[in-house]
């Protein structure tokens, strides 16, 4: 009787899997609800395999959703129609229930733990870049409160779902939002 051959392993298609996995629990439970163990279930493999690739949840943590708290797309076009394309795009985004990596940046901020790398990161990754984009003074500080405002309006909108957000005004929403943005990347 011949013996099955064995299942050939993919490194790199079980590091895939772990980080899909990753994003999701991460995105769905926090930082500190999301176990190594059921990321390792839902991508079928070996909890071991997260140690050996990743070296620990934060590891793991810093590989799947860090790199993906990127605004280089948000920072393309001309910053005279900032707002109003950062407004569209965050209301559109109402009702999403797939990943996004604000949402889970927004679940880990409780963390003790993880708070050393949001803050690292979005100092690094979202609110210098969009400095550098910034004219006249205090373009740190004016890019610190655009992304104040553009996490608060998330975690109201998506996370705990306020209704004048979510709901019948969110022309109008859109409509305030931008001007506050655009009043933001205009001033002086």
């Amino acid at each position: 009787m011949p013996h099955p051959t064995p299942k050939r392993r993919n490194a790199e298609k079980t590091q895939q899997a772990i980080l899909d996995a990753a994003c999701q629990v991460f995105f769905e439970k926090g930082y500190d609800a999301a176990g190594t163990r059921e990321i390792a279930d839902r991508a079928n493999v070996n909890v071991a395999l997260i140690s050996r690739y990743f070296g620990s949840k934060e590891g793991l943590f810093k590989t799947a959703i860090l790199p993906k708290l990127n605004i280089d797309f948000m920072l393309e076009e001309e910053m005279d129609n900032f707002g109003q394309r950062i407004a569209e795009m965050f209301a559109a985004k109402s009702g999403e229930k797939q990943f996004d990596p604000v949402i889970a940046l927004l679940r880990a901020s409780t963390s003790k733990e993880a708070i050393p790398l949001l803050r690292q990161t979005v100092e690094e990754q979202i609110i210098k870049p969009l400095a550098a984009r910034l004219k006249g003074k205090a373009a740190y500080e004016r890019a610190s409160l655009i992304v104040t405002q553009l996490t608060g309006y998330d975690l109201l909108n998506r996370i705990v779902n306020v209704k004048t957000i979510s709901t019948n005004n969110a022309e109008d929403m859109t409509r305030l939002l931008a001007k506050t943005l655009q009043d933001l990347v205009d001033a002086s």
